[in-house]
């Protein structure tokens, strides 16, 4: 399973599970249906109102009014759907800038222009070579817009019982009681926090772990937070899993 971090512009990393070649392929596929099933209303429409017999000026103009949308029909839904064609927002994929800020209109104009190589001239095969070979699963697109296509819920759901599969089942006495009236997504946010820090030691991930320690001692009403932050929480946890299993 492939990963995108985003660095924003707080330098705090937010971490994405990357988009398949299969999910970005059937969103590619249902697009295609979609385009195809408006060249069908095109060309009824055409008919209705006997397009053949028009003035060729007119004519022109009308024809350029239909294909429009269909050859800008990534880069406008896109725009308008925040990294989404109607495709990707039915796989649950969208489009992310790395730097953590919003694509804009010329980053989905690149992605576009460069569906040309990536996928017209190749047949898909230079897409399918750079996602499968590239860290972050970009296509030639991605790399020089600097996006990538990442999932907006990840595959696997981590619950509580998957973080005593990584804790240290050795016997453990629980210090702070009182732990086991947090839930399981609370001890999640705690476990998610530590990795995080651990990963990217900077100074908005060790803020996050002082604010989850206040809050915490707060919660169960100690006089004070504990001055070894890290260790406390990495006690609540396993705390929780000895008093709650």
């Amino acid at each position: 399973m492939k990963t995108v971090d985003v660095l924003t512009s707080h330098n705090v990393s937010i971490e994405y599970e990357a988009a398949s070649v299969m999910n970005r392929g059937v969103a590619s596929f249902l697009d295609l249906l979609i385009m195809g099933a408006y060249f069908l209303l095109v060309s009824f429409i055409s008919a209705a109102m006997g397009i053949s017999s028009m003035d060729l000026n007119l004519m022109t103009i009308v024809l350029y009014i239909f294909l429009l949308p269909v050859i800008f029909y990534s880069v406008l839904f896109e725009y308008l759907l925040k990294g989404q064609t109607i495709g990707k927002l039915a796989m649950g994929i969208r489009v992310v800038k790395l730097n953590g800020e919003n694509a804009t209109l010329s980053d989905y104009t690149m992605r576009w222009a460069f569906r040309i190589i990536d996928f017209w001239i190749s047949s898909g095969a230079v897409a399918a070579i750079f996602i499968a070979s590239t860290e972050k699963g970009q296509r030639l697109g991605d790399i020089l817009a600097q996006t990538a296509i990442v999932k907006n819920k990840p595959e696997q759901v981590y619950t509580i019982k998957d973080i005593l599969n990584i804790m240290d089942r050795s016997k453990h006495e629980p210090t702070y009681l009182g732990v086991s009236k947090f839930t399981d997504e609370d001890m999640i946010l705690i476990k998610n926090a530590i990795s995080r820090v651990q990963k990217y030691p900077n100074e908005p991930h060790k803020q996050l772990i002082r604010e989850l320690a206040a809050k915490a001692a707060h919660e169960l009403k100690l006089p004070e937070v504990p001055e070894k932050k890290l260790s406390f929480l990495k006690t609540l946890l396993q705390d929780y899993i000895v008093l709650t299993r």
